[in-house]
């Protein structure tokens, strides 16, 4: 195991440097409470990021879309993270990943943590931005190009809005997700454990799914928390990024900034359809009479189907590649 620490007391003062001197088989990382102001690229597979202290182990980075290349052209969304996992079985736990990149009125997109490749997992982080804070999907060339020269082991398309359907899947667990505008996007199947999704003043959308029409699953939330500083009702559901979004809320607890209209639509050919939607809601927005009339209330007999194990895949999550039962 290797230990990074500011104050020199661990073989490494920076993450990356400790991911660097990884063996090619990954291994673990154990990070000392400190702002470590760095961008990180984890593309070793079977690599742990553990933090010692949630609040007080932070990675941050403040890129954006509206960063130039030397051309001038704007880098875009995908370029814009903090944190990159771009490869299979990677595990980070007990810690905060920032884009410190501000407002995306000003800034744009920023996003905190690009979830690539397969079986990652995420215990107990913090993953905080403004707009667009957690990408879940394959790479892609322009971002090749940003990590280079790192290679991304895990999957790659050209890009990701018409990317085709995916088995690659991410797991979060008691987790704090804070951001506005669509902050957690992706064409991945996620299942989100326990989280708590925090919407920031601006308001917007929770989600913005990117599934593709032949993929059963994209993003469930099961008992998580949806609450926010937004006005109230101003903190929408999700909206479909692609036609054939797949987004679910079980059993979880909606505050007041949750909007009445639950989901909404994203233009006129990405409309809300039965593929999202929600069961056994609990809180102040429960109330399910106001929704949009499209999205989907699932029965107990439909939810019973919902189930971890099918949403993964069968995979398991456990640490560093390991299953484990639930």
């Amino acid at each position: 195991m290797y230990i990074v620490a500011k104050d020199g007391s661990g073989q490494f003062t920076s993450v990356q440097a400790a991911v660097d001197a990884l063996p090619a088989a990954g291994g673990e990382i154990l990070i000392r409470p400190g702002v470590y102001q760095e961008r990180v690229i984890v593309n070793k597979p079977h690599t742990c990021l553990r933090g010692e202290d949630r609040q007080g182990t932070v990675i941050t980075y403040s890129a954006c879309a509206h960063d130039p290349y030397p051309d001038g052209r704007e880098k875009g969304t995908f370029c814009s993270f903090t944190l990159i996992t771009a490869a299979e079985d990677i595990m980070v736990e007990n810690l905060t990943v920032r884009n410190d990149a501000g407002d995306g009125r000003v800034a744009g997109q920023a996003v905190a943590v690009y979830a690539a490749g397969d079986r990652g997992v995420w215990r107990n982080c913090d993953l905080i931005a403004h707009q667009d804070t957690l990408f879940c999907g394959p790479t892609m060339e322009n971002v090749l190009q940003e990590i280079a020269p790192y290679e991304s082991a895990a999957e790659n398309v050209d890009y990701a809005p018409d990317s085709p359907a995916t088995h690659s899947r991410q797991y979060f667990e008691n987790c704090l997700i804070r951001g506005d505008v669509d902050f957690i996007f992706g064409p991945y199947r996620c299942w989100f454990e326990g989280c708590t999704l925090f919407m920031n003043a601006r308001g917007g959308w929770y989600t913005a799914a990117n599934t593709a029409e032949e993929q059963p699953y994209g993003f469930v939330f099961h008992r998580c928390v949806l609450t926010g500083d937004c006005l109230p009702g101003t903190a929408y559901l999700g909206r479909p990024w692609r036609r054939f979004a797949r987004t679910l809320f079980l059993r979880c607890r909606m505050e007041e900034a949750v909007a009445p209209w639950g989901f909404n639509d994203w233009d006129e050919n990405r409309v809300v359809t039965d593929r999202l939607g929600e069961y056994a809601t609990e809180g102040p927005r429960a109330d399910q009479s106001a929704r949009h009339p499209c999205q989907k209330r699932l029965t107990e007999a439909e939810a019973a189907q919902v189930t971890r194990a099918a949403v993964l895949s069968g995979w398991q999550p456990g640490g560093r590649g390991r299953t484990e039962t639930f």
